[in-house]
């Protein structure tokens, strides 16, 4: 914990207290709980994005996703407190985006090797 010491009134120099890296002190995150994308959602999330892919003409946007999740909902596929928001959606998939590019990076690296060993 930090202290202010006022030393002549015009001069301020913070000085730690005692027990101030003790863990009862920390001030822990007050965001909560954490919510995860369930396991069904996050499939539906990777068929829409691989089915899109595949056709670059019929890619989708987060909001394009977020409202076929919500389709799906309706159909009773899904409940519809396990649909994230759009911002979520986005940043799912800029790292699933990511995640897939690396693996396909590695997948050629491997073949390279493999081709000039052979």
């Amino acid at each position: 914990m930090l202290r202010n010491v006022f030393i002549d009134d015009l001069i301020c120099q913070q000085v730690f207290t005692s027990g101030w890296a003790l863990k009862e002190n920390k001030k822990t995150c007050q965001r909560g709980s954490v919510k995860r994308i369930s396991l069904q959602v996050k499939h539906l999330l990777e068929s829409i994005f691989h089915t899109r892919t595949a056709n670059p003409r019929q890619k989708l946007n987060a909001q394009q996703m977020h409202e076929e999740l919500l389709r799906h909902a309706e159909l009773g596929e899904i409940e519809e407190n396990d649909i994230f928001k759009v911002s979520t959606i986005t940043n799912w998939i800029s790292t699933f985006s990511r995640k897939r590019k690396e693996a396909m990076a590695s997948c050629s690296l491997e073949e390279n090797l493999d081709s000039k060993n052979s």
